[in-house]
């Protein structure tokens, strides 16, 4: 379930300085008269504890009741196979009053569970590590047998990113969503691992009777909440970054941290909102839901989507998307505009305000009647607290506009004719259960032969296009659509069943050679960006060779270089030619109109290229040399300059003419970029040209620095001179050093050591990165921290970590001397915990020196963390964290490993030249690895590296307060539970 994380830990309370929340919440019977709602509304109670509690999720059936799955593993998960404590209730309301009257247990001993449907004879359930199916006997409501495993692989360790939100698509698949820590490999049980489709964060979906299950897109964070609008969009609600995305099948989206699983994705697209629910600066300072923050929306934290659809509320909500705002308790809306390709989301006015700290909305469903349910967790915290859930809490509101009109139906008893019927009714609730219906009795065999050839006729009678996909997807769901018909759907007036017909040609992921051709015309001529947009995410399921024509069509329309969704798009349909053919995919490049895509092609050719062939990139010299545009050549020189940054390659045929016919282009990014390029390739000239530059005082500082990180970067002959002598300069001195751990020399050391004292923090720093990037130089460093050359406290907790990385016996006794006892026993951690905790009552906290707390904070925490904007990056943001809660921060320096989730465990590299790169992985290519160390971003190239190691501990070391004395600790802690920043001590 949502939340934040910090090095791998949730860090789950309200941020210091927000109101005091109460002892408890608004009792269940008067919560919704406190509720505000827009006039003409009405909120009920549905029903609250203890009738049911912690409501995680929640589904209706073909008669309308309300299936809601009561979370009892949460947060503590069972890993063990041990049977659970989770609940699936049947509430009713068969007298239309908006509060249950009859309730039912259908399943009491499940375990993990976070999401719920029904459908196919059944339900299903999501059950990390699992995706479960129980079948059910027509009109019984018990299991009519054990749970069945239909996909295993979530993973459990991704605490509350587990998988989630069950909604069935307009094509008839299961839809939902996984988080950015479940790093999974998700296949049928048995599969091996290389069969398995791996994700984290994004959308998914399987079909249950042809059993497939695929990635749909990747990317956000920790999306909980999945919807389809009136064209059959697919919208999710997202945590931490913005909170809506109109997800492209086939997309790749941004994303919290870490790299896309697709190394060759190269950009990631945008959230389809115009704007964010908080009020402005850094998302961890929104947690109060306060102030500018409640008045843009209440937080960043969102949960549940629903675009309504029904037809109880005013005609004006209608296609609006809806979700829970956590922090501001609250119901937030977004105004949906198509735009472009895609959408564009507005802010609409927050629809309902709970009044009640404790109100935490999980999910938001519209029912029979048209009536929305809102399900709500009921508990403290910043999600609902991890550490300390409160069991006994839950709600289920409805909320309905005037008198609504109590229905009581059971879709499954209606006749074919009338399921037809109900594909024109105006609540999609009544749609979609009917058009599943039919679906169920096309696949056991016993729909009406009439269905087809009336879903076809009200499909060439109706003009309304929402009407039309409706039936489209019910022909499509009864198999009533052929291979002509579908095509004959291209020529339809209206875009979005163009769309369609496109997406539905395509579910096997395989068309005639006729078919693939009237992509390729339609690619080419089709004036609807939304349908070029259906062509481009269609060119990922295409047959390579039937790409082609489709890509070179699409990669003409200069119209859509700036579009949201298109030149992303088509790279990512365009990417797995480029390997294929290199030389047709060079023309793709002079052909297009889009720079991204030019851009892109060009980079994927380049990274190709191996050190001693360089042939491979002859196409675009080629290129480059026919074309006299000035943006082709920025666009073709961009995506070799980002290939092969860190690598060495051999000058391809031509190149030193170009060279000199691009170093007289007007545009000076085309000169240097040109020029950097030559130095790759080993042309002395150039590389003459940068040392020039990088001596030349009277150059610009960047143009300076820029030199020196290209020389470095490609390991310039005879440089290592030239980087002691910068030691001497103000402006290159933090380079050099950085740059001098690419070399192994014994006159290196003393040389840093004998300037280290009238270097500025910052070089200091990478002075002591430079002397722990070897076990040699490691050594010196060590022996200068003993004789205070170096004061110990200069050696960062990160520091220490990557000397004990290298496991030598004499450097790990002297970073121990150093240091003291960086591991104490388990036994001992608890009394190491309980002395720091006596440091720091409140009283002390209250006189404590936080501008000395700050100082301290900068010395032996801000070389990997950030706080109030100032830090480094390599461990995550503290600014919104639990820094609040002395104990907790307390407890995670003493064990900082208890807990560390996969993208903050370091990474070390061992190269053949002796250096060791310690960090985080930041990108990676075939080629290359990109790594944030402690104080830089270090390309490495990966015929560099002799060993790779990966290690399941904190970057954080044990004994981080080793080296501080009582007043330090105190002081630190008062710092970094603080709500502002304060001004550094006098020095």
């Amino acid at each position: 379930m949502p939340s934040f994380v910090v090095a791998g830990l949730i860090f789950p309370l309200l941020l210091l300085g927000a109101a005091p929340v109460p002892n408890a919440p608004i009792p269940p019977d008067k919560a919704p008269a406190k509720m505000t709602v827009p006039d003409g509304f009405r909120v009920t109670l549905f029903a609250g504890e203890p009738d049911v509690v912690k409501p995680i999720a929640m589904t209706t059936d073909d008669r309308g009741r309300l299936w809601v799955v009561e979370s009892h593993s949460y947060p503590n998960w069972i890993t063990d196979g041990k049977e659970g404590r989770d609940r699936v209730l049947i509430f009713a309301d068969t007298n239309g009053t908006g509060h249950f009257d009859s309730c039912k247990v259908f399943l009491d001993k499940g375990t993990n569970l976070s999401g719920i449907t029904l459908g196919h004879g059944g339900v299903w359930l999501t059950a990390v590590p699992n995706l479960l199916f129980i079948p059910m006997n027509e009109g019984e409501d018990k299991p009519a047998g054990k749970p069945i495993v239909v996909l295993d692989g979530w993973d459990l360790k991704a605490k509350h990113n587990v998988f989630n939100t069950l909604v069935w698509g307009p094509d008839g698949y299961l839809y939902g969503c996984n988080g950015i820590l479940s790093n999974s490999r998700v296949g049928k049980p048995g599969t091996p691992d290389k069969e398995r489709v791996a994700l984290n964060c994004g959308v998914w979906r399987y079909h249950p009777t042809r059993q497939r299950f695929e990635q749909v897109a990747s990317g956000t964070t920790n999306p909980w909440g999945l919807d389809f609008d009136d064209y059959g969009e697919i919208f999710i609600t997202n945590c931490v970054i913005k909170h809506l995305f109109h997800v492209v099948p086939g997309g790749h989206y941004q994303r919290m941290y870490g790299q896309d699983l697709d190394a060759n994705s190269f950009g990631l697209m945008e959230s389809c909102a115009d704007h964010i629910h908080w009020g402005g600066g850094d998302w961890t300072s929104s947690r109060n839901g306060e102030g500018a923050h409640g008045d843009a929306g209440g937080g960043h934290a969102h949960v549940g989507a629903m675009v309504y659809l029904g037809d109880n509320w005013p005609d004006e909500y209608r296609q609006h998307l809806f979700t829970c705002n956590l922090h501001g308790n609250r119901v937030n809306q977004d105004v949906l505009e198509r735009k472009g390709s895609g959408y564009v989301a507005h802010h609409g006015k927050d629809f309902l305000f709970a009044n009640d700290p404790w109100f935490r909305g999980l999910a938001l469903l519209y029912g029979p009647d048209g009536g929305v349910f809102v399900a709500d967790w009921n508990d403290t915290g910043e999600c609902h607290n991890y550490d300390h859930v409160t069991p006994t809490n839950g709600r289920i509101y409805k909320i309905t506009y005037g008198d609504p009109i109590k229905v009581n139906i059971d879709l499954a008893k209606l006749s074919d004719d009338e399921l037809v019927k109900l594909q024109l009714h105006k609540n999609d609730w009544q749609v979609r259960h009917a058009r599943r219906l039919l679906q169920e009795r096309t696949e056991a065999g016993k729909l009406g032969k009439g269905v087809k050839p009336q879903l076809l006729k009200l499909l060439g009678e109706q003009k309304d296009v929402p009407r039309k996909l409706r039936l489209l997807w019910a022909l499509y769901a009864v198999k009533g659509l052929d291979e002509k018909a579908l095509m004959a759907q291209l020529d339809s007036a209206d875009d979005m069943v163009r769309v369609w017909a496109v997406r539905l040609l395509l579910e096997d992921a395989k068309v005639s050679d006729a078919v693939a051709a009237r992509f390729a015309h339609l690619a080419k001529n089709d004036s609807s960006a939304t349908v070029r947009l259906a062509l481009a995410s269609a060119l990922q399921r295409l047959p390579l060779k039937q790409r082609w024509p489709v890509a070179e069509a699409l990669v003409a329309h200069g119209e859509d270089a700036k579009d949201m969704n298109l030149p992303l798009m088509i790279w990512y349909g365009v990417e797995d030619l480029v390997p294929t053919d290199p030389d047709r995919a060079a023309a793709l490049l002079g052909k297009s109109r889009i720079p991204l895509v030019r851009q892109y092609i060009a980079r994927r050719i380049a990274a190709a290229a191996e050190a001693d062939k360089p042939k491979t990139l002859t196409p675009l010299v080629k290129l480059l040399a026919e074309a006299d545009d000035t943006d082709i050549h920025l666009d073709i020189l961009r995506g070799l300059y980002e290939a092969l940054q860190g690598r060495k390659l051999d000058a391809p045929a031509g190149w030193p003419a170009l060279e000199r016919k691009l170093a007289g282009s007007p545009h000076a990014e085309v000169r240097q970029k040109s020029l950097m390029l030559s130095v790759m390739f080993g042309d002395k000239e150039a590389l003459a040209s940068l040392r020039t530059t990088v001596t030349d005082a009277t150059a610009k500082d960047d143009a300076r620095r820029l030199a020196l990180q290209t020389l470095v970067e490609v390991q310039a002959p005879n440089l290592d001179a030239l980087l002691r002598d910068l030691l001497a300069d103000k402006t290159l001195r933090g380079p050099a050093l950085r740059g001098l751990a690419a070399y192994k020399d014994t006159a290196i050391p003393p040389l840093i050591l004998k300037n280290y004292a009238t270097c500025t923090d910052a070089e200091k720093a990478d002075a002591i990165n430079t002397l722990a990037s070897r076990i040699e130089y490691a050594l010196v460093l060590m022996d200068a921290v003993e004789k205070n050359q170096v004061p110990r406290r200069d050696v960062s907790a990160f520091t220490a970590r990557q000397l004990f990385a290298y496991n030598n016996k004499a450097l790990t006794e002297k970073v121990n001397q150093a240091w003291g006892s960086l591991r104490p026993p388990a036994q001992e951690k608890t009394a190491l915990l309980n002395r720091y905790k006596s440091l720091v009552p409140p009283d002390a906290l209250k006189k404590a020196d936080r501008a000395h707390g700050r100082a301290v904070f900068a010395k032996s925490c801000a070389t990997c963390h950030t706080l109030f904007n100032e830090g480094g990056k390599i461990g995550p943001e503290l600014t919104g964290s639990q820094r609040a809660n002395p104990e907790y921060i307390l407890s995670k320096v003493v064990d900082p490993s208890a807990v560390v989730a996969r993208d903050f465990q370091m990474t070390v590299l061992d190269l053949k030249n002796g250096r060791s790169v310690s960090g985080l992985v930041k990108s990676e290519t075939e080629k290359t690895v990109t790594m944030q160390t402690q104080n830089e971003v270090v390309l490495v190239n990966k015929t560099d590296i002799d060993e790779r190691k990966k290690s399941s501990q904190s970057m954080m070391p044990d004994g981080l307060f080793v080296l501080l004395s009582d007043a330090d600790i105190r002081d630190l802690i008062a710092y970094l539970g603080g709500a502002e920043q304060v001004a550094l001590p006098s020095p």
